[in-house]
Order: C-alpha cells, then structure tokens, then sequence
C-alpha cells in the first residue's frame, strides 16, 4: 500500500515526496542567498509561511466541512481542505511572505526571486522522487523533474535581477512550458488507459494498480458468503477497517455516506473487518449498528485477506474497477471528495 510501519508510525510514500521536496526547496533557497546579508531574514520568512501553508490547508477543512468537523472533530486530525484548502493556503502564504517582506524593507526581486526559484527547486525534486519511486512511471513526472531542475540550475547560475519583473517573466516562460510539458507527455505517455506501472501487467492477478484485484471468500456480518467476483459489473472499494482503529472511526460516515449517495449508480463499498484483531463479532457488530452501516461488512477472522493485500496499516481502501482491475490504492482514510475523485477516475476512464 505504499506505506512504511515502525510501531504505531504510519509513514506514507506521498509524505516522503513531500519532505524530499521541501528539504531541496529549502537547500535551493540557500544556494541563491549564499553572498547576501538578509539570507536569515528570507530564509525565516519562507519558514513562517510554509508553516502558514501547513496550517491553513489542514484547518481549512473548518471552513469547507464544517458540519462533518462538527459531527466528528476527529476529522481535523486525518483530514484537509483537499485541493480548495490547497489554494487557500498557498494564497494566504503567498499573502503572509508579501507582507512580511514590505515590514522588513526586502526588496520586491529579491523575495520573488528567491521564493520563486526555491519553490521550482522543490517542485522538480518532487516530481523526479515520484518518477524514481513508483519504478519509472509515469513518463510525465519524470519529463517534468528533469526539464524543473535545469529551469532551477540556469536560474541559480543567474545574478539576481534589481526588479522583479525578470523573475515574473521566468515564471511566465515556466508556466507556459509546464502546460505545453503536461498536455503533451499525457497525450503520448501517461493518457488514461495507457500501460500499467513498470513490473505490473494488466489483468494479471496481483496488487499493482492495472492488476486483477485476488479474490477472496469471506462471510459478511449477517452470515451470508460472498466473494470479490461477486460484485463483477460494479465498482467496489475494498476497505480494510477494524473498530479500534481512530482514523477508520473518523472514514466510516464518509464512507457510509458516499454509499447512500451512490449505491444506485453501481457504486459498492465492502468493508472487510480485521476479525482476527477484534475482542468479538458481537463488538463488530455494536459499532457497525451505532455508526447505522448499510453497506456489506465482511469478517476476516483469520486474516487471510489483510495478509493477501498486505495491509499493515488501518484504513486501507483498494478501488476495483467494474472488471475486476484494481485501479487506485489509498493508505489511510478517506473522505467524501477522496472517494468521488477515485469513482470519477474510473467512470471517466470506463467512458472513453
């Protein structure tokens, strides 16, 4: 599932993405301060506002869902303002950063230039970690790391400007490759539909994305057998939950409701419990009753199937498409927009 366990330590791969590409952006804005006295001053302002970044997108969540927050403050704890927290936090960090540059008289090229660079520095390490990690696929993340880190070099080689607007036109000239970059790898290399991952084979059984989902027999929490297969012509989130498990209690009413929502359009959500974890069944079934599941709860009482998915870590949800191929693996919970966003993958994909 893409996640590393020391003890109760959950360590997920995006994360380490994420500290790779904030270490190098941080390396990177040194590297461009090296001669320059107020290096300190811009170097504690670009802290001050990733951790504005940081706080902004986990909270914003109270703005976006207050009502799930409401029900379940849990919810701050494993969730965020997905992609609107996302540009919330860079506006008001972005926002944070121009202030506190003006009050410490730093001229306007120097913040924008520095900022800029390190942030493009981060974002092509980012890019080359992913294109490194997931085995060399896709194509896109690769092609971008590579293109981001000589655009990062060539910038760092050049002396910083005396006004801003040569830093803008880079960005301008950035931005505009980014996209000609991006609509050209997807339509050659990563479009929907294209190859599976490297070391991954479509329709062969096994547990990378583009793989058949293994499937598994188990009885459901009124005694009824069922299998995987069952549910061919459906698309089925398998998620792996257990009562004790805090962030599996803060999913469950996204899951719960995500299934009312969409059930009638095909749409399936089979939790397989870890029985084998579990005081008793009887307890399995009191939460199930409080938390008013409908959608089916299979018992995994010898722990087979956590074992067949290599599941160390709850939740763990795979997304398997109407055939049978496991189209999206996502440790940790999710929450309503997660669920949409993995459901419209795969109907957008179906459709094409």
């Amino acid at each position: 599932m893409n996640t590393w366990t020391w003890g109760p330590l959950v360590l997920h791969y995006n994360m380490l993405l994420i500290m790779g590409a904030i270490a190098a952006g941080y390396g990177v804005l040194h590297l461009r301060l090296l001669r320059r006295s107020d290096r300190g001053i811009v170097t504690s302002i670009a802290v001050n506002a990733l951790l504005v970044w940081v706080l902004v997108w986990k909270l914003s969540l109270l703005l976006l869902d207050f009502r799930a927050v409401l029900e379940n403050p849990m919810s701050l704890l494993y969730f965020n303002g997905g992609r609107r927290g996302v540009w919330l936090a860079w506006l008001l960090s972005a926002g944070y950063a121009a202030i506190a540059a003006e009050k410490r008289k730093i001229g306007r090229s120097v913040y924008i230039d520095s900022l800029a660079v390190s942030v493009l520095g981060g974002y092509a390490i980012f890019h080359a970690l992913h294109f490194i990690m997931s085995g060399f696929q896709p194509v896109t993340s690769g092609i971008i790391g590579s293109l981001g880190a000589a655009a990062a070099i060539v910038w760092l080689r050049s002396p910083l400007p005396e006004t801003h607007r040569a830093s803008v036109q880079r960005l301008l000239v950035i931005a505009i490759g980014w996209v000609l970059v991006i609509t050209v790898a997807n339509g050659l290399f990563d479009k929907p539909g294209g190859p599976p991952a490297a070391g991954t084979a479509e329709g062969v059984p096994g547990l990378g994305v583009g793989q058949q989902a293994p499937d598994f027999e188990l009885k459901l929490l009124n005694g009824e057998t069922i299998r995987l297969s069952d549910y061919r012509g459906q698309t089925v989130f398998v998620n792996f939950w257990a009562t004790w498990c805090p962030p599996c209690q803060a999913e469950m009413p996204y899951m719960q409701q995500f299934y009312s929502d969409y059930a009638r359009d095909g749409v399936v959500i089979l939790g397989v419990n870890a029985t084998h974890t579990e005081a008793s069944v009887p307890v399995v079934a009191a939460w199930v009753k409080e938390w008013k599941i409908t959608f089916p709860i299979a018992l995994d009482t010898t722990g087979g199937v956590t074992d067949t998915y290599r599941v160390n870590a709850y939740p763990a949800t795979y997304v398997v498409d109407p055939g049978g191929v496991i189209r999206e693996k996502h440790p940790g919970p999710m929450n309503g927009d997660m669920l949409m966003s993995a459901w419209e993958k795969i109907t957008n994909k179906s459709e094409k």
